[in-house]
């Protein structure tokens, strides 16, 4: 039997279950062999070796759409890529047991090898599909219920289908866009409608027009002492906003000030929170950077360190909030071996609620490849703060989870006043629960909304109450808060359509740090305070694209989820009609150049300064200006910033310097009268 795992640490899982010995590249024992891939083995051919033609850009060759997609080894793995292939064919008639991740991308790494190792007949082959904790027990159980291969094929096309999508969309669409222009414009079915997002959601703050309105704002104190605040409610819509200056605000305020409340009604409602859930990647990504302010792809690394360095923390890249039904004996054992370890929050726990009928930690049902991260092991002394900051937020997502509900009696009033009506929704703790510990620990994860947070009152007498006091507020609508990476995610899992109609989720958890990371590394987003704004470059593509209707779908948020959906029914029809799409898309008669802003103007001619790869020069070189400013001046670096003050005749900062003799020395540059830099020495013994 030959068992296929795609990464060494599952074949190691595989090894101590079955009691395998390590040889380089697989583990054997008897008649049984595990190998593993490492990731992908092979990856698609570039559009040359279809036609060595398409080793130039030339749009009047687009669109490039093989009649049959190709495969060749990646470069990485070629020396594993050798012993797999080998391992097969040793093995071709014997039974093979496919261990890949039970996803999409695992399926698919596996059908590739099979199929470059020219295995047709799949009818001995079977598929190990267990996303829980590789526990001896799990691995033999599920090697026990391994169904046929077959069985798996719908999945198989979805795989192969998205694969050969994003290259038709990659391939065709950059060269389109590229081709003409000094740079590299990146097109993808999803990167570039998350961009249109981001963009879009810059257009709605910056023309975004506040609206005025006041709202009456009473203090209600009632027989115990307890004073809580209530809004008068507009008869017209039953809300509490109004017009600037509304009269029956104006008479509510002199009918009601410092008068007895009438009557009041109310509702009250028995709440249930539960604690958050455990983390996947993107919930640790944004928990990460809402904290510490590490990027996705920081927080992946950092994650990748935790899991194969140290091994205290599961695989990283999971999708999954939860683990399998199989999996409490790990949790527990896990609990166990960390609760002395971390007595500041394991205090706050209740053991029993790690049972299988807790299905807001064990759910098979909702599982998805790999099960939620948990951590493995206590912290090495010798880790880094990186990686403490990252561990500790999954130790507190740890045991919080195993912390009792949050209840609490929800009560919404309704205050009658000569004839005004006030509402107010207090709250009123039945068992504390998580918020016990979260009150006690200010950095602790938190996904309630502060700004509207409810008031929260012990035994308020509704029946005896007094207004004390009333104060007009005066407010104004405000804007949507424009996306900072941890919302950018959000959005990401789950989007929303034109119509605010929820969507299928744009990239998987495992890839939307990367999707992130490339739309700053092409330079279409940046970030500022937090925010990502859309740049020139990211603007222009968008503008190009929008030119046609065809062009414009790529861009388009609901089109994206459309294929999404299309894909999980009907692989096929999906594919065609990305050919099709891709086909109808390149019209060279639209086509535009990006002309890319300068930075500042050439001191000598006038004309944009543009930076090269290791200088500043003037676009007007082409008309004989020889202006040019190097990156590198004894041995400092020059910034945009630095450009631009030389370029308006200004110093730079001061600049740490290296002689050819190597002796150091600080000054500042100037650009003299033939537009050479100049030293201004900051002593004189430096000169």
């Amino acid at each position: 039997m030959l068992i296929l795992t795609e990464k060494s640490s599952v074949a190691n899982d595989f090894a101590i279950a079955l009691n395998a010995q390590k040889f380089a590249g697989y583990f054997a024992t008897g008649n049984t062999i595990i190998t593993y891939c490492q990731g992908h083995l092979f990856e698609l051919c570039p559009p040359d070796f279809y036609d060595p033609k398409y080793k130039n850009w030339n749009i009047t060759d687009l669109p490039i759409i093989p009649q049959k997609f190709c495969y060749s080894k990646t470069a990485a793995a070629s020396s594993q890529t050798k012993i797999v292939m080998e391992k097969i064919k040793e093995h071709i008639s014997d039974k093979i047991i496919i261990a890949t991740d039970a996803d999409r991308e695992g399926e698919l790494i596996a059908r590739i090898v099979l199929e470059q190792a020219h295995l047709t007949d799949l009818s001995k082959c079977y598929r190990f599909w267990v996303s829980e904790a590789l526990t001896p027990d799990v691995v033999k159980k599920g090697l026990e219920n391994a169904k046929p291969l077959s069985e798996y094929n719908s999945l198989s096309l979805q795989a192969y289908a998205r694969q050969h999508a994003d290259w038709l969309i990659g391939i065709n669409f950059t060269r389109f866009v590229s081709t003409g222009n000094h740079e590299i414009f990146s097109v993808g079915r999803v990167q570039t409608a998350v961009l249109f997002e981001i963009a879009k959601r810059n257009y709605e703050v910056k023309n975004f027009i506040p609206k005025p309105y006041n709202e009456l704002e009473a203090e209600i104190r009632d027989s115990n002492g307890n004073i809580i605040k209530a809004l008068l409610v507009n008869p017209k819509d039953n809300k509490c906003a109004f017009e600037l200056n509304s009269q029956y605000l104006l008479s509510a305020m002199n009918k009601c000030s410092s008068r007895k409340i009438d009557f009041a009604k109310s509702d009250s409602v028995l709440k249930t929170s539960k604690p958050e859930k455990l983390l996947n990647i993107n919930a640790l990504e944004k928990e990460a950077y809402k904290r510490f302010g590490y990027s996705p792809e920081e927080t992946l690394n950092i994650a990748e360190e935790l899991y194969n360095e140290h091994k205290c923390l599961s695989y990283p890249r999971t999708p999954s909030r939860v683990m399998g039904d199989a999996n409490v004996e790990i949790f527990r054992e896990k609990f166990e071996l960390l609760k002395n370890f971390y007595p500041e929050i394991s205090g706050f726990c209740n053991p029993k609620l790690i049972n299988q009928e807790n299905k807001h930690i064990f759910d098979s049902s909702k599982l998805e490849s790999h099960h939620a991260l948990i951590p493995l092991a206590k912290l090495p002394e010798n880790a880094n703060q990186k990686q403490k900051n990252v561990f500790g937020i999954v130790i507190e997502s740890f045991f919080r989870v195993c912390m009792d509900d949050y209840k609490y009696n929800e009560k919404t009033i309704h205050f009658s006043c000569n004839g005004f009506t006030f509402k107010s929704v207090i709250k009123d703790t039945v068992q504390e629960g998580w918020k016990a510990y979260e009150r006690r620990n200010v950095t602790a994860m938190n996904d309630t909304k502060k700004e509207n947070e409810i008031q929260e009152v012990r035994n308020f007498n509704e029946n005896n109450c007094l207004i004390t006091s009333l104060k007009k507020l005066d407010k104004k609508t405000t804007p949507p808060k424009e996306y900072s990476i941890d919302t950018l995610l959000t959005f990401m899992e789950k989007p929303k359509g034109d119509t605010e109609e929820k969507l299928v989720g744009l990239g998987t958890p495992a890839t939307r740090a990367d999707i992130v990371q490339k739309l700053f590394k092409t330079g279409y987003i940046i970030e500022d305070k937090k925010k990502l704004y859309a740049t020139k470059k990211g603007l222009w593509l968008l503008t190009f694209l929008s030119k046609d209707k065809e062009l414009a779908k790529i861009a388009n948020v609901n089109q994206t989820t459309y294929w999404e959906n299309e894909l999980a029914v009907n692989p096929s029809l999906f594919e065609q009609h990305i050919k099709e799409y891709v086909a109808v898309s390149m019209k060279p008669e639209i086509k535009e150049v990006y002309v890319k802003e300068g930075i500042c103007k050439c001191p000598d001619c006038g004309k944009d300064i543009q930076k090269g790869k290791s200088n500043w020069y003037c676009t007007g070189y082409k008309e004989g200006c020889k202006f040019v400013l190097w990156e590198n001046v004894a041995g400092a670096k020059l910034s945009e910033k630095d450009v631009t003050a030389l370029c308006s005749g200004k110093q730079t900062g001061i600049k740490h310097c290296t002689n050819k003799a190597g002796k150091k020395f600080d000054c500042k540059f100037v650009l003299n009268e033939k537009k050479e830099i100049k030293f201004e020495f900051i002593n004189s013994k430096n000169k």
